[in-house]
């Protein structure tokens, strides 16, 4: 009733302060938890050398990677221990651990987010498999994932 004393249509003003791709935005990240599939994730890839020795093969792989389209994240040694590292990249997808036996050898240890290894495997063969998994848009991180006891 208005202040007429008749009878009128209420409207409702609806005010969103954020817009629809905003929601969308938030509504993927709480599936996800954050943790994006490899296609969608910021940083495909976390490089992480062990020590300061392998710190330009690790570079040497992020342009690599790059120049083959993923997104790779350099974590260098001084950021702490390998062990802070690799927990502080835990919603990367992949992360490429480079020591000296790989770095000799031209391979990389690589684990993957779930916490699962996979067998040391040449560079070229990693970032193939990567982009191989980010081309499709699965939400799979890798075929063949050995699963890490304990």
């Amino acid at each position: 009733i208005g202040a007429d004393g008749e009878r009128h249509r209420p409207v409702m003003v609806h005010r969103a302060i954020i817009g629809s791709l905003e929601r969308a935005i938030a509504h993927l990240i709480d599936v996800h938890g954050g943790a994006f599939p490899p296609w969608l994730a910021p940083v495909q890839l976390a490089v992480l050398p062990v020590t300061w020795a392998e710190q330009d093969a690790a570079a040497a792989l992020a342009q690599t990677a790059m120049e083959a389209g993923l997104r790779p994240e350099v974590h260098p040694a001084e950021a702490g221990t390998l062990g802070s590292r690799i927990s502080s990249a835990r919603l990367v997808p992949y992360q490429a651990v480079t020591g000296a036996r790989e770095a000799a050898a031209g391979q990389v240890a690589v684990r993957l987010r779930d916490g699962s290894k996979l067998p040391p495997m040449p560079e070229a063969a990693l970032l193939d498999g990567l982009a191989e998994q980010v081309r499709r848009r699965g939400t799979g991180l890798w075929p063949a994932a050995v699963p890490v006891p304990g």
